[in-house]
């Protein structure tokens, strides 16, 4: 038993130093964000339902060099700065899949052909992802509007902060604090993964 609960530990403490520096960038990121664009411009390009704000969504997405680490924060401050849910999945979607940067290691690896369609990809699986959580999406509007209005009024508490002290109290306390929850579960499950599944249980099978 106690053989058990060391080994979940140390995976546990494994896979969150693995994952910090990624997740720390993306913290900082969302905090330029933050300062950088305003709500108001995040609500006009990506908020809503309709078709357009996944289609922004998925392009913004791809060329980001955001890892499934880093893109997590990023994603969190664009929906409470007013991105709707749809668009919200279609920039988690497709970031992650490609980046301007990985998009050069892939040409220079395995040509131009699949330098063409890893991008192409991740803009389509942004786009099916976005559009079906807009399809069986049932928030009503009503409800929707009261989330907007609760972000407006802390928004408009904090901007009479300095920047510096708005980025850093958005990425580093406000976000950390919404997400926390969900990320410590997620770590938990893959350090039990990680414990209990053979390093060559895929071998056989893929």
């Amino acid at each position: 038993m106690l053989q058990t609960i060391t080994t979940l530990v140390n995976e546990f403490w494994n896979t969150l130093a693995e994952m910090s520096p990624y997740l720390l960038f993306g913290f900082f990121m969302a905090g330029l964000l933050s300062v950088w664009i305003s709500a108001a411009q995040v609500q006009r390009h990506l908020g809503g339902q309709g078709a357009w704000p996944v289609i922004k969504a998925s392009l913004l997405g791809v060329p980001l060099p955001l890892c499934s680490c880093g893109v997590i924060p990023v994603t969190m401050s664009l929906h409470k700065q007013g991105a709707g849910r749809g668009a919200t999945i279609a920039f988690l979607l497709s970031t992650p899949q490609i980046g301007i940067d990985s998009a050069f290691v892939t040409y220079s690896l395995l040509g131009p052909f699949f330098a063409i369609v890893r991008p192409i990809a991740a803009f389509a699986t942004g786009l099916v992802g976005g559009g079906l959580v807009n399809l069986f999406d049932n928030k009503n509007e009503n409800e929707l509007k009261q989330e907007e209005q609760v972000e407006k009024n802390l928004s408009a508490k904090q901007n009479t902060d300095s920047k510096w002290k708005r980025m850093f109290r958005h990425g580093f306390v406000t976000l950390p604090t919404d997400i926390g929850r969900a990320m410590l579960g997620g770590l938990a499950i893959a350090a039990l993964i990680s414990a209990w599944m053979p390093d060559d249980f895929f071998a056989g099978y893929l």
